[in-house]
């Protein structure tokens, strides 16, 4: 799993982001914790895993790029309208691509994850 630098957060979880890393890399499902990441069929915009999907054995595989984490359900669904509103704010439109280019510049920057990834 990769995060990106330009990483979006909800107010709980940018109080404290090395924790909910820390939960994201757990194998286990929890409820307090979500992520949103680059998506991995190309036609979409972004995919929204509660934390223990994200090891699954295919999002392994997939080197899945982490653009968003959030402490509850309801703040996952308000840092993606943030993401758009931001993407268009910048294009002036929305499409996969220009949300795979408005985190590209963060992307080469992006570190992967250990369960103590800070």
């Amino acid at each position: 799993m990769l995060w990106n630098k330009k990483m979006y957060m909800d107010e709980k979880v940018n109080k404290r982001p090395a924790k909910y890393r820390k939960l994201a890399g757990r194998k286990k499902f929890l409820k307090k914790c979500y992520c949103i990441t680059l998506p991995a069929n190309r036609s979409n915009m972004m995919d929204i895993y509660p934390s223990g999907e994200l090891w699954l054995k295919y999002n392994a595989a997939q080197g899945t790029e982490v653009i968003g984490i959030a402490s509850c359900e309801e703040n996952v669904v308000q840092l993606v309208a943030e993401i758009v509103q931001d993407i268009y704010k910048k294009y002036g439109d929305i499409s996969p691509e220009l949300l795979r280019e408005f985190f590209s510049n963060s992307s080469s920057n992006a570190r992967k994850t250990g369960i103590d990834n800070r």
